[in-house]
Order: structure tokens, then sequence, then C-alpha cells
């Protein structure tokens, strides 16, 4: 009989040749081992195989295929399939199982860059490059590419920024997304990579939010579907409630969809607009200027007040302004004119009286049965008395053929005034005289066919017309 501690001892060995008896053992006696490896797919187990070569010559052929679909992503083999090495005794696997999950399970993945906004993947493009130019062509949605490059070009130059406009004109001092925008690498399937222009017009389009909106006065469902750019059918799935044929009351509330930007573009920029002072004119009184003469001592100028805004836009609309700094950059320049004062009785003041005691212009100057008429007639006057129409001195007085009885007065200032057919003359020639003096009366001497006065204006030896000095 064997005591409890034999009966261990002969269990123990038994146990022992039966573990070796189950698996391969070296010549020292120890257990042999197979290392599997276990096979995983996006981190997810598919199967175990002992030699991983045929898995991998179907993720090569897949990668080969969706390259020749897809030129220019780029495919990493790699980056989804893993290999978890393990020592078993057992090398009883199924390696039908993993060679099968992978063959229908793998969709290769591209390289690509996932552009972010407030944390939150908006779209996939296939560079960084295309990343980032998508971000400069989403700010040129609302700016020019002008202006763009400048502000580029000003915040490699730190001392620009001090610099203040010079010109009247806008520059752009920031530019900021209203959330955070951002992008990394990533792997993704190649489907889901667009193109810069796609991906640009899919965030400029928005995204589609379901708001709640309150109906105004005598508004009916289908102007409110239509307003929101739906038709009645989506707004009334929105409303479950509110039937087609029901009305709506002002005020009530309704649920409608609308597109909001994924993102803003806000910019700061400052403007310099200028406006023109108008310049004060001033008349000094010259006693020693003969009346009527106009000298101009000072040319007026117009002065400038500059003013500098910083505009808020928000997507291209301005949201706020306000004036910074005023100043006055160029003063206006009075202008100064001397007026004289001082009456010379021999020298013409420059403006012109009616020279006739009332009456009416008969004739105009011009062409008159054939021939030039010089100067104007002057018929029917309250009295006959003719007067001289400025100072002067009388150059001739006396007959003069057709004209009759004629007066001719130099003015002194480059002008003459002839007064014909005159009944009677009451000056002489050499004589000075004044504005307004009478120098004879009116008549029908020369060739005249009735009672009047002729009256001619020259300047500087050259006729002129009477009506553009004279004035009833």
């Amino acid at each position: 009989m064997f005591s409890s501690k034999g009966k261990g001892i002969i269990l123990l060995m038994v146990s022992v040749i039966l573990v070796l008896a189950g698996n391969r053992v070296t010549a020292a006696g120890i257990p042999e081992t197979t290392t599997i490896q276990h096979v995983y797919l996006n981190d997810e187990f598919v199967g175990s195989v002992t030699d991983e070569t045929e898995i991998e010559n179907i993720v090569a052929d897949k990668v080969e295929e969706a390259q020749e679909d897809y030129p220019d992503f780029t495919f990493d083999k790699e980056t989804q399939l893993k290999f978890v090495p393990e020592e078993v005794f057992d090398e009883d696997v199924k390696e039908d199982q993993a060679v099968k999950g992978i063959q229908d399970q793998l969709n290769v993945k591209a390289e690509a860059y996932e552009i972010d906004i407030d944390n939150q993947a908006v779209a996939y493009v296939a560079s960084k490059e295309d990343a980032e130019d998508v971000l400069e062509k989403i700010t040129l949605l609302y700016v020019n590419e002008e202006e763009y490059a400048e502000y580029e070009s000003g915040k490699k130059e730190s001392e620009k920024d001090a610099d203040s406009l010079k010109e009247p004109g806008s520059r752009i001092l920031d530019i900021e997304f209203s959330l955070p925008v951002t992008f990394k690498e990533t792997m993704v399937y190649p489907d889901e990579i667009k193109s810069v222009d796609k991906t640009l017009s899919m965030i400029e389009e928005g995204k589609e939010e379901t708001t709640i909106y309150e109906a105004k006065e005598e508004e009916d469902l289908e102007a409110i579907a239509t307003s929101h750019d739906m038709d009645l059918d989506q707004l009334l799935e929105l409303n479950p409630g509110q039937g087609e044929d029901k009305g709506v009351k002002e005020g009530e509330r309704l649920y409608v969809t609308q597109r909001t930007p994924y993102v803003n573009v806000m910019v700061e920029r400052e403007v310099l607009k200028e406006e023109r002072i108008p310049f004060e004119k001033e008349v000094k009184e010259d006693d020693e200027l003969p009346k009527g003469e106009l000298i101009t001592e000072q040319m007026g100028n117009e002065g400038i007040l500059a003013f500098t805004y910083n505009v808020s836009e928000t997507n291209g609309k301005k949201i706020s302004e306000s004036i910074v700094k005023k100043e006055v950059t160029e003063e206006a320049k009075t202008e100064i004119t001397r007026k004289g004062t001082k009456v010379i009785p021999s020298q013409g003041s420059g403006t012109y009286s009616w020279p006739a005691d009332g009456g009416y212009i008969s004739s105009k100057q011009g062409q008159r049965w054939g021939k030039l008429h010089k100067g104007i007639d002057i018929a029917r006057p309250a009295t006959r008395t003719i007067k001289a129409a400025d100072h002067g001195i009388i150059e001739t007085a006396g007959n003069s053929g057709g004209y009759g009885n004629k007066i001719t007065i130099n003015h002194n200032n480059g002008y003459k005034t002839v007064y014909a057919h005159l009944d009677s003359i009451d000056v002489i020639a050499g004589q000075k005289i004044e504005k307004g003096m009478k120098i004879g009366m009116m008549g029908s001497t020369g060739h005249s066919t009735g009672v009047h006065l002729h009256f001619e204006i020259y300047k500087n030896g050259s006729l002129v017309n009477p009506l553009n000095y004279i004035s009833q």
C-alpha cells in the first residue's frame, strides 16, 4: 500500500508524461512552441495566421488597385493592418478566417489632411498645400487678392505695423476666423478626399441648421417655406402639428432650416478719408486804387481735414466703424482781394450805367438790313437827356456823317463808349466828365429813322456787345 505522499508523486509523474506526449519536445525534454500572428484591421481582430505573407500580398494588391483608381493619392499599406505575435504550444490556426476577413473587409486608406473647424472635422484634402489653399481662398471670398497680399507682406515686416495711411484709402490691419481653424495629417478612404474648389464650395455654402421662426402678419406657410429655401413638405415635416390647410397666426413659432456659415471671416481695416475745407474770402478796400479795380493779393486754397477710421467687417459686411483720429493736414488759405475806392474823374470805374433817361432797346447789336449794326438803339425815354455811362475824358464831340451828332468818351481803362444821333451836344473834346453827367440831348441826326440814342462800347479797340456791360 502506498502512502498519501507516494500517491501524489505518482500522479505528478503521470501528468508530466501526458503533457510531453501531447506536445513536441526538444532533445532536452522541453516543450517546443510556435509563433503565430494575430491580425488586426483598424484595431479590430480579424483572425490569426502562422505566416503573414498571404495577408500582406492581399493588402499590396488592394493598394495597387486603389493607386490605379486614385493616382494622385498616397496609400500606406501598413497603417490599417497590424500583426501581433504570440508564442503558443498549439499551432492549430484557422488561417482561412483571417484571409477571408482581410479580403472582405479591407478598404485601403489614403494619406490626407483633415480640416477642422472648432475642433470638428469638416473636410479632407489631399495635401497640406491644399489645406492652406482652402483657408486662403475662404479669406479671398471677402478681401481682394491685392490687399490680401499687402497684408501678408506687412505681417513679415513688423515695422510696417506702426505706419499709418498717408493717402486716402484703406488697408487690412487683421484677419481672423470666428472659430479655430486647423488641419492635421490623417488617413481616410479616398472617396472622402475632395478637391480645393469642392471643399471651398461646401464651406461657402454653409451647414444646414434647424432654427425657430416667428410668423409675421398675413404670412402663410408657403411664403415662410419659400423665404427659407424650403418646400412646403419639408416645412410640414419639421412641424408635424401644422396642417397644410391650417392657417398660421402672427407670432406663431415654427421650425425652419437655414444655412449658416461653418466659419466667419472677420476683417479689421484702417480707412483714411479726406474732406475739403472751403477757404474764406476777404475784400480789403484800397483808396489808392481806382474805384472798381480789383487786385488779388493772395490766392485762396481749400484745406484738408483727414479722418482715420477703424472698420470691422464680418464676411464682407460692415459691422462697426469708429473714428480714431481727426486732423487738419492742410490749412485753408484765405483769398484776399484789394478793391479800389479812389474816384478818378478821368478814369472809368469799369462798370457802366444806362446812358438814357429810361426808354427801351428798339434794336440790338447784329446784322440789320444787310450790314452790321454796331451798337444798341434806345428809344422812347422819359426825357431826352443823354448821360455818360462812366467816368472819362471826351475824346470827340461833333458831327460825324451817318452818326449825326456823336460823342466818344475815352474811359482811360481800355474802354470807350460812343453816343450817336444826338440832337445837341453839351460837352467839348478834352473835357473830364463823371459817370451820370449830362453830355447831350437825344435826337435823330445823321442816318436815323426816328428819335433814339445809338450806343456802342469798345474794349481795347474791339467792338463788344453793350448788353454784356449794361442793364436797364
